[in-house]
């Protein structure tokens, strides 16, 4: 791989990663359009870029989190350890990742055929966009619960095939669960973290040394690292705008145009 495919790969995904159309279904494309597939190495770098980026916007939340669970660790011998919203927080996003964790693996075995179709990419992009139309009818003042943590999780889980977006399935479950908005957006870059943390393990445990450390892998970390925090900046003032559907229109044309030419 080349420098520009690195850097070109690495702004693809820090864009689509949060910006609700589908990295994974823009990387599938891109590899088959640049005819190189992405070695497992550079993928997990890139992936390593947009985890540091939603950590670093969300570096308050994450930290609250982390004391909030701690503290409630601390507290388990009073009977009282997870008895408020914040230390619940933890909780469900620990709950919210259980679906990921159990699909990722049921499906790890068939990685190269879902990863390698670009009808699965159109099908997937549609699904996405008929979420995130959806929600310019959702709307809701509820607070963050168990169930809707699970459902949310769910969402999440089906976002592994490539096309689904997994912040715009994420973020659209949450609105039309009834969730206030601010607390859907929280709780749905947050649940990323862990899911992205588990998939960059995964790479890098089958990954090379020397494929890790190489001049093309940081710069797809780096471009995806700077691109992640504009995408999310970005995406931040769409949802709090209301305007989360206007995505759907660019993935119903990437959609189609993808099962028709493709």
């Amino acid at each position: 791989m080349e420098i520009a495919q690195a850097l070109i790969l690495g702004i693809v995904q820090g864009l689509t990663e949060w910006l609700p159309i589908s990295s994974s279904g823009h990387l599938v494309l891109l590899q088959i359009i640049l005819l190189s597939r992405s070695s497992a190495a550079f993928i997990a770098l890139v992936h390593a870029g947009t985890l540091l980026a939603v950590i670093v916007a969300f570096r308050r939340d994450v930290f609250n989190v982390i004391k909030s669970f701690l503290e409630g660790i601390s507290e388990l011998p009073k009977g009282s350890a997870f008895s408020s919203p914040e230390r619940k927080l933890p909780l469900y996003i620990l709950i919210g990742t259980v679906p990921v964790a159990v699909l990722g693996l049921a499906l790890a075995k068939y990685v190269d055929e879902i990863f390698g179709s670009s009808k699965i990419v159109g099908v997937g992009l549609l699904i996405t966009a008929a979420l995130l139309y959806s929600t310019k009818w959702a709307g809701g003042e509820r607070p963050l619960d168990l169930r809707r943590a699970l459902i949310v999780g769910l969402a999440q889980s089906i976002a592994i095939f490539p096309g689904i977006s997994r912040s715009g399935a994420t973020i659209s479950t949450a609105l039309l669960s009834g969730l206030k908005r601010e607390e859907a957006i929280r709780y749905s870059f947050l649940l990323s973290i862990p899911a992205l943390t588990g998939f960059l393990i995964l790479e890098l445990i089958v990954s090379p040394a020397h494929e890790i450390l190489n001049p093309e892998g940081l710069v797809g970390l780096l471009s995806s690292f700077i691109t992640g925090l504009i995408a999310i900046k970005f995406l931040l003032s769409i949802i709090r705008r209301g305007r989360l559907h206007l995505f759907s229109y660019y993935c119903v044309i990437v959609g189609i145009a993808i099962l028709s030419l493709l």
